[in-house]
């Protein structure tokens, strides 16, 4: 079992205790949000940039190996539901899938819309194998990302999944998003209109 331990952020946190047992995997996930080009931060390195210890001694024998996210969800991620382990935390990265149904014969539908992330921290999101881009409500300035009419059908069931990185709404294997009819740019806003939908907790990061 995955045992999170913390993250690391350079306008944050920069140093982090862990623990663990004899013969344990250390896996670091980095992920890439851009690169500073200004200031102290000018260096802006990404991932292993000096050596790893663990009581004096350095570890080696490292595996470095990228993640192709956007090639895996929009196969499907040919996942298999027998082998996923039971739900411990909600507190690792997860893939969440679920599905939505937008009414056929109606003319003016589908229609552009938003989605907004009631309860979950930081992650990236599909509709139909189309990146919609990263969530990340405590930062903003966006709470909500558009999602264009063009990458919805009403022929068949709308697949949406999300990658969350560091802790879904809940620990139990359902969870939901919402589309709402306006955006939320760091405001407090509440709608009258609005769709909830499930996703649940299908595979592990691991799994890739």
């Amino acid at each position: 079992m995955q045992v999170p331990q913390g993250v690391l952020e350079r306008s944050t946190l920069l140093q982090l205790n862990i623990t663990g047992n004899a013969g344990a995997y250390l896996d670091l996930l980095v992920e890439n949000m851009g690169r500073v080009n200004y200031g102290r931060f000018n260096n802006d390195f990404k991932g292993l940039i000096s050596n790893i210890t663990l009581a004096e001694e350095t570890l080696t024998g490292w595996e470095i190996y990228p993640l192709d996210i956007d090639r895996a969800v929009g196969k499907g991620l040919n996942h298999d539901i027998s082998s996923i382990q039971s739900i411990s935390t909600c507190q690792e990265p997860s893939f969440y899938i679920g599905n939505f149904s937008i009414p056929s014969g109606i003319p003016d539908l589908p229609q552009d819309t938003y989605i907004s992330f009631p309860g979950w921290t930081k992650g990236q999101v599909w509709i139909n194998g189309f990146n919609l881009g990263r969530y990340w409500p405590a930062r903003g300035p966006q709470l909500t990302l558009f999602v264009p009419s063009n990458i919805l059908v009403s022929s068949s069931p709308n697949n949406i999944t999300l990658l969350e990185l560091e802790k879904s709404p809940s620990i139990s294997e359902k969870c939901m998003v919402k589309f709402v009819d306006k955006p939320v740019l760091n405001a407090s806003l509440h709608y009258e209109r609005s769709s909830e939908k499930l996703l649940t907790k299908e595979l592990w990061l691991g799994h890739i």
